[in-house]
Order: C-alpha cells, then structure tokens, then sequence
C-alpha cells in the first residue's frame, strides 16, 4: 500500500469587471495509483498582484486581460 498527496491546479477562471483571476486548486489523497480523497482550495488574484500572479504560473492570462485600463480602474476603485 502506497499512500501520497498532490496539489493540482485544476481550474482558472476569470470573473468580474477587473478581470480577477481566480485558481482551483485540487488536494488529492493517492492510495495505490486511486485518488482516495480529495479537497479544495482557491486563490484570487487581483491586477495589482503581478508576483503573485507570476508565483501560482498564470502570468501568461494576467497578461492578456490585465490591460493598462483594467488596472487603472481597479486601483481607482481602491481609492474610493
């Protein structure tokens, strides 16, 4: 019997009018090649947040829709 654990990232979305990027992360119990149990956890991640987007692999999307308005807008929004 052979027993491991995995984290996988399972989905992204994007959501909202800036554009959050969203990660589903997917903690797996593995008994013998079946996964046995399993758990979910998510991130959010906001335009102002580049390194974290960098950190969980999702720069690539960050860049496509964290336009120079998105995150102008989201930092005014901060601001009220």
């Amino acid at each position: 019997m052979s027993l491991s654990k995995k984290r996988i990232q399972d989905q992204i979305e994007i959501v909202g009018e800036f554009k959050i990027i969203q990660i589903r992360y997917s903690d797996q119990i593995i008994e013998d090649g079946k996964v046995i149990s399993s758990s979910y956890h998510r991130e959010s991640i906001t335009p102002d947040n580049e390194a974290k987007a960098i950190e969980h692999d999702v720069k690539a999307i960050a860049d496509i829709y964290w336009t120079d308005e998105i995150k102008a807008a989201y930092t005014a929004s901060l601001e009220k």
